[in-house]
């Protein structure tokens, strides 16, 4: 290969590598550069140099699937800042890069950590907690937190149950007997306790707790001590 050829085809070549080395590509572009890296020596070189890179990202973030039109802008642009620019050849993880495209990995590196970021911060922002106060039989506090349809109990400097029997959460539906949980627990030394309410919340008014026998009650046998008024 001469030199003029050579410079034409490392124009050409190397756009895609680190798109493809991140899994960014299409199924049909991956197939179509997977077909030209047999080929092209100049890719290859690229490919090998930005893998080691890839390898050290923390690339265990959840993907979201861009529009292909963006994708392939944003991966032209990148093939346009490379022309010109001859492969790698070095040894080094970093030296292999030369600046500009060091500067790429670590620019995408960056967009990545952002997206991540951005997204727990999305979550943590549309994930809302309620919590409702709960009329208590004696000392202590007692608590129900709501989270995306997951509820929870949270009891605070209450009294034990009495020996030998534990506490029993039920859910009460207007014009319903109140209906059993799984849930029974206890407190430390310190009064405090919680317990996670199963079962589909759908309907559910309040949420009550009775003492029970070690194993449970499939009916109430003694009158709530904790009572949480959800509507």
């Amino acid at each position: 290969m001469t030199s003029k050829d050579h410079n034409s085809v490392s124009r050409h070549c190397g756009g895609d590598v680190a798109a493809y080395a991140l899994g960014a590509l299409d199924a049909a572009e991956t197939e179509s550069f997977r077909a030209h890296l047999h080929a092209c020596a100049v890719c290859r070189d690229e490919l090998f140099a930005f893998q080691d890179v890839v390898d050290v990202l923390a690339l265990s973030v959840p993907r979201h699937r861009v529009p292909k039109r963006l994708r392939r802008r944003t991966l032209d642009a990148v093939e346009q800042g490379f022309a010109g620019e001859p492969p790698p050849r070095r040894n080094v993880l970093f030296a292999k890069l030369s600046l500009p495209r060091m500067a790429l990995v670590l620019g995408i590196a960056v967009a990545i950590l952002a997206v991540a970021v951005g997204g727990e911060s999305n979550m943590r922002q549309t994930t809302k907690t309620s919590v409702f106060a709960a009329q208590v039989t004696g000392p202590g506090s007692a608590e129900v937190r709501i989270t995306g349809g997951h509820a929870e109990l949270v009891v605070h400097h209450f009294p034990p149950p009495p020996a030998g029997q534990v506490y029993q959460v039920w859910l009460g539906r207007s014009g319903h007997p109140l209906a059993p949980t799984t849930a029974l627990f206890s407190v430390n030394a310190d009064g405090n306790g919680d317990a996670d309410v199963p079962g589909d919340l759908k309907g559910v008014d309040q949420v009550l707790v009775t003492p029970e026998p070690a194993s449970g009650s499939p009916r109430p046998t003694h009158s709530p001590v904790i009572r949480v008024q959800l509507s």
